[in-house]
């Protein structure tokens, strides 16, 4: 098992009204080569943040107070912003969440894919031939059209397949899709997942970042929940779905459609600003099985079988 990124130990804030807060909360996770890694968890949990740090794209009130970013056995966080311009885009690239804010409106799509960097030094020739191999990647129809066309005039899907098709012109090692279906409906939905699938078979790392388990479900090998920051339950997918092992990822699951009808589970309250300081346990304010002790004390991230989990009734339940 080879691992392209190692995180070690990150911890990462924001200064907001002359007070610091976390955001990240001593954050290790390793990511094996050419497998699709999911983040889940509800908006607020420091999933974005978490991979904006990798891309060093953090805004100027954010600090990394302390850990590693270990791409290809190099520390990220230690790279200039000269030296990661240069591995943006090209050993590691991002598909985001709304494509159309990342596509320029006054170019065409044409202008904006010679302008990857991995076309630098082709001639125009050389850069067209590589560029519609990548958007029949994609299955985009029509390409002479499509790559005289302005962002406006294309589907949200389109525009999507776009961003990808930069993915594959750049042919990174590393990928990294921030909800990349969010604004589309299920049937296109699906078709870019399969297309972010097909990266994985061409020995791609992909770190998927997404609030529905459905996804991660069928497309996904190994998944992390998030909740306010803290890494609460890691294993592989599989795993996950027999045996979900915190309360906050069975509420996930809770709240999931199924085949057989079953009334859907609400989560109780709503995640808290990032503001809120909350002692112990972060999910006991809205968890069904906090104990006293999750109120007082925060839980450790700790092995259990195959899962990493970090939760009282774990260790309450050895003994």
């Amino acid at each position: 098992m080879e691992n392209i990124l190692e995180v070690k130990n990150l911890s990462v804030g924001f200064d907001i009204d002359e007070n610091f807060y976390y955001a990240l909360n001593n954050i290790n996770l390793s990511f094996e080569k050419a497998k699709i890694h999911a983040l889940a968890g509800e908006s607020g949990c420091g999933k974005s943040v978490f991979i904006n740090t990798i891309l060093n794209l953090l805004p100027k009130n954010a600090k990394v107070k302390s850990g590693e970013i270990n791409f290809l056995n190099q520390n990220l966080l230690n790279f200039s912003q000269d030296k990661m311009r240069n591995i943006r885009g090209t050993l590691i690239s991002l598909i985001p969440q709304d494509p159309f804010m990342s596509l320029n409106p006054l170019y065409t799509i044409e202008n904006q894919l010679l302008e990857v960097r991995a076309l630098e030094n082709k001639t125009k020739n050389e850069a067209l031939e590589i560029i519609k191999t990548s958007l029949e990647k994609t299955r985009i129809k029509n390409i002479d059209t499509v790559l005289k066309s302005y962002p406006h005039e294309l589907s949200g899907g389109m525009k999507q397949r776009i961003i990808i098709s930069m993915a594959l012109i750049s042919n990174s090692e590393l990928i990294l899709a921030d909800e990349p279906t969010t604004a589309l409906d299920a049937s296109i939905s699906n078709s870019i997942l399969d297309l972010i699938s097909e990266l994985k078979n061409e020995g791609k790392t992909v770190i998927l970042i997404t609030h529905d388990l459905s996804i991660v479900s069928n497309y996904c090998d190994s998944v992390t929940i998030m909740y306010l920051g803290d890494v609460v339950e890691s294993t592989k997918s599989n795993i996950l779905f027999k045996n979900p092992l915190h309360p906050y990822t069975k509420a996930l699951l809770g709240a999931l459609p199924d085949k057989r009808g079953k009334k859907l589970e609400n989560i109780k309250g709503q995640i808290s600003p990032i503001t809120e300081i909350i002692e112990g346990c972060k999910f006991h304010p809205r968890c069904n099985c906090a104990m006293d002790i999750c109120k007082k004390q925060k839980p450790v991230l700790k092995l259990n079988n195959e899962t990493f989990c970090a939760c009282h009734l774990i260790e309450e339940s050895k003994h």
